[in-house]
């Protein structure tokens, strides 16, 4: 749903504000976009420096063999306001198979060409515990499941956010 925190949970996985994120009761995320930040080998977060990368904006080989690419795909929500169900996992499923023509990337993700079908590694579903989970949700999450195909299952985790809003 629209203001349930994916943006904001997006910028926490990656480690900085890379995706626009503010509460809004209108969709501030309107189309996919993706971003990279680095893990070092202790699994912690790096920033990527100019000198990390050479003269065609790819990463030196040197420094590659020590880091793990992180890349983040911030999506409008299947429910947002403003834009019909299918129109959205459209959208999604567009992004995915590297098909959107309007999709959004970082400089750093577009000189590596992360514009290419997305190799998904986990879905992470963020649910606000300030809101009820709807039946309109319901059925936004089994249409993306029948698109992406159930194994997409194995591979998803809930993010619980606003936590500190709901009253005991």
């Amino acid at each position: 749903q629209t203001g349930n925190g994916k943006s904001a949970t997006a910028n926490s996985l990656l480690g900085r504000d890379a995706f626009a994120a503010k509460r809004s009761f209108a969709s501030v995320t309107e189309r996919c976009a993706r971003n990279v930040s680095w893990l070092d080998e202790d699994d912690a977060l790096l920033r990527s420096t100019s000198a990390d990368l050479d003269a065609a904006g790819s990463v030196n080989e040197d420094v590659d063999r020590r880091r793990t690419e992180l890349c983040v795909i911030d999506t409008p929500g299947t429910c947002d306001s403003g834009a019909l169900l299918e129109d959205n996992l459209a959208h999604i499923s567009a992004h995915l198979r590297g098909d959107d023509a309007d999709a959004t990337a970082s400089d750093e993700a577009e000189q590596k060409g992360l514009l290419q079908p997305a190799r998904v590694h986990a879905f992470v579903l963020v649910l606000s515990a300030a809101a009820r989970f709807t039946q309109e949700e319901a059925i936004a999450l089994e249409r993306l499941v029948s698109r992406l195909g159930k194994d997409a299952l194995r591979h998803a985790c809930v993010a619980v956010t606003r936590a500190e809003e709901v009253v005991r």
